[in-house]
């Protein structure tokens, strides 16, 4: 073979090679300024319906509007991804959210997928699970916990039910291995996870063995959750939602997939409301029964 034969043989492998490279390059591009685009819809959707998620109700207690928060975390979903109104697309996207997390102070819910009959045919629908509490069971106690120290404990032995700050039942848990605040708070955080996850898995399987029916083979699943983040979640009311398998723009682009919290930044500490009696400042934790019938 002639040198300008190779020559040009050569030049036409580094040209292919070239494009194959370039087009690799700009879809990499692509898909990267997507996400960013993606991944500021999704938070954006987040905080819009945490704003939503929590509200003082004339009785001074705070009121979880659930599926009011997940409403709005849709109908700005839709907006931010230039969907609305496209009533295909947001059926579509919808499907790719398994379940959704939303924390309260003494337990969670989680929005997820279920059949349910209609004239002889199973037809899909999203519906809310029961509140599922923060609880750990450790020798002769049944433990409810919430998002900070207060805490429901309950006797198997004497059927006694313990309401009240750790630091004042602590004295029911000298026998416990959460007999100190600090290992009360490692233990507390880590059940909360632990719990939470076992319900946030089952809820995505179930999502998976309803996903055929959507059209998708994508297998959804649980994401490793940076630790930080879980505590956010589990130190206020928050909502967490799983975005995943969503399609790019452009087939050799994959799959988008990602998760995003929402704080609905409640005070943790107990809240505690002063009133005047006979010349008297008496002070009241927010739940007090005298509280309330005392006149605004």
């Amino acid at each position: 073979m002639k040198w300008t034969n190779v020559a040009i043989l050569f030049f036409l492998l580094e040209l292919t090679l070239y494009i194959i490279l370039d087009i690799r390059v700009l879809n990499l591009t692509a898909m990267i300024n997507q996400r960013i685009e993606y991944n500021k819809a999704l938070d954006s959707a987040v905080d819009d319906g945490t704003l939503e998620l929590v509200e003082v109700d004339s009785q001074r207690n705070l009121v979880l509007n659930k599926e009011i928060a997940v409403e709005q975390f849709y109908q700005s979903l839709y907006a931010n991804f230039g969907i609305m109104g496209n009533t295909a697309m947001e059926d579509r996207m919808k499907n790719y959210i398994p379940i959704i997390l939303v924390t309260d102070e003494d337990g969670f819910y989680i929005h997820y997928s279920d059949y349910y009959p209609l004239e002889g045919e199973n037809l899909v629908t999203r519906r809310w699970s029961e509140k599922y509490p923060y609880y750990y069971e450790i020798s002769d106690y049944i433990i409810n916990f919430t998002i900070d120290t207060y805490l429901t404990i309950y006797d198997k032995t004497t059927r006694q039910i313990y309401k009240g700050e750790y630091n004042e039942l602590a004295y029911l848990l000298q026998d416990t291995l959460i007999r100190d605040e600090e290992t009360f708070h490692i233990v507390r955080k880590k059940h909360i996870i632990s719990s939470i996850e076992e319900k946030m898995n089952y809820y995505i399987n179930k999502h998976n063995r309803l996903a055929n029916a959507f059209g998708i083979t994508y297998q959804f699943w649980l994401p490793e959750i940076d630790k930080t983040d879980w505590y956010r979640t589990i130190d206020d009311i928050s909502m967490l939602v799983l975005l995943q398998g969503y399609p790019y723009s452009s087939a050799n682009m994959g799959t988008y997939n990602r998760y995003a919290i929402g704080g609905a930044r409640i005070k943790k500490g107990r809240v505690y409301y002063i009133t005047e009696e006979h010349g008297r400042k008496i002070y009241h934790r927010s739940n007090c029964s005298h509280l309330n019938s005392v006149p605004s």
